[in-house]
């Protein structure tokens, strides 16, 4: 059997077996947890990768992370990985292929999901029954408010 594009993606990547699955399951939405410094990001910049070289669009697949930082990260690996990909390129057809992706990255959706929920509701603000001047506040106000909200109720609990 012929090794498909996407295959050959994944083996760039030097995965261990199991994070090559990962990176290689298809028909379902995928989670990797794992430790500091085991190769998390590289097996998502891997999958990602593969799920371009099947032919999906940027803005059609989702990454998610819990920082900020993380969604940099990843991001910029994989802006690294389409450039290797294209500087590896077996034909000219490819190279394009993988030239134009690479262009389409700033529309990707890599990012906290915080900020995928943000995107949702601007969206569907009346689905989702919110205001659409909707603020998102900053996490030292938000530790701010909600104590304040615990001591009014624990106030009022006493009462």
């Amino acid at each position: 059997m012929a090794e498909t594009l996407a295959q050959r993606v994944v083996d760039s990547f030097a995965l261990t077996r199991d994070q090559r699955t990962s990176a290689l399951e298809r028909g379902k939405n995928i989670i990797v947890t794992a430790g500091a410094g085991s190769g998390k990001t590289r097996t998502l910049v891997a999958r990602y990768a593969s799920l371009l070289a099947d032919g999906l669009a940027p803005r059609r697949v989702v990454a998610i992370t819990f920082t900020e930082k993380a969604a940099r990260e990843m991001r910029s690996r994989l802006r690294g990985a389409l450039l290797d990909l294209e500087s590896r390129a077996a034909t000219t057809e490819e190279r394009a292929y993988w030239t134009t992706l690479n262009n389409q990255m700033d529309s990707a959706r890599i990012s906290t999901i915080h900020s995928l929920c943000t995107e949702i509701l601007r969206a569907h603000p009346a689905e989702a029954g919110v205001d659409p001047r909707f603020d998102v506040i900053d996490e030292g106000l938000a530790k701010t408010l909600k104590k304040q909200l615990v001591e009014t109720e624990i106030g009022r609990a006493h009462v």
